[in-house]
């Protein structure tokens, strides 16, 4: 009787982290969709919505795997790969720094909503229609049907001149 009692306090966390993970499938793809059709209602642009998604079921996955981790007793040995998996973080952000920069301006730009797209702007010795705005690059077309793309981390830092919508009047 001791016997089955021991295998099943050794399999016991186990078979608990194996439900945990189970029902966390389920439940994260639940609040995926549920939020997707809630961000959809907002005036938020498609990048920003896919972003917050992305957070929030990182965070839920980062949850359940540390409540994981600590039912498996596993702590003590992840935590060395826990703060060295950070210095590596660190350490590619400051790598793309140039296109962490970007994104943070182009969320901004997304966000405070100063030019739209077939807005007439000029910025760093340009101006044309715009013809998209991403989390990272903004794309104006010039006089001459070239399109420029340029980032938006530039974009921000150099400023921009926003004139006015030349209004087409039918003849």
């Amino acid at each position: 009787m001791t016997d089955i009692l021991d295998l099943f306090l050794f399999v016991k966390p186990y078979l608990k982290a194996i439900l945990v993970l189970l029902v966390a499938f389920f439940a994260v793809g639940l609040i995926n969709r549920q939020t997707k059709k809630l961000l959809k209602t907002t005036v938020l642009p498609v990048d920003i919505q896919n972003l917050l998604r992305n957070i929030i079921v990182c965070v839920l996955w980062i949850a359940v795997l540390m409540y994981v981790m600590g039912e498996l007793k596993l702590e003590q040995i992840l935590m060395p790969l826990i703060g060295a998996s950070f210095l590596v973080g660190a350490a590619v952000a400051l790598a793309v720094k140039d296109v962490l920069g970007d994104a943070i301006a182009g969320l901004f730009l997304l966000l405070d909503r100063h030019f739209d797209v077939g807005d007439e702007i000029e910025t760093m010795n340009y101006r044309g229609e715009i013809v998209e705005v991403t989390l990272r690059k903004t794309r104006i077309r010039t006089s001459d049907v070239t399109v420029v793309i340029l980032p938006n981390g530039k974009i921000d830092s150099a400023g921009w001149v926003l004139h006015e919508k030349k209004i087409k009047q039918k003849v």
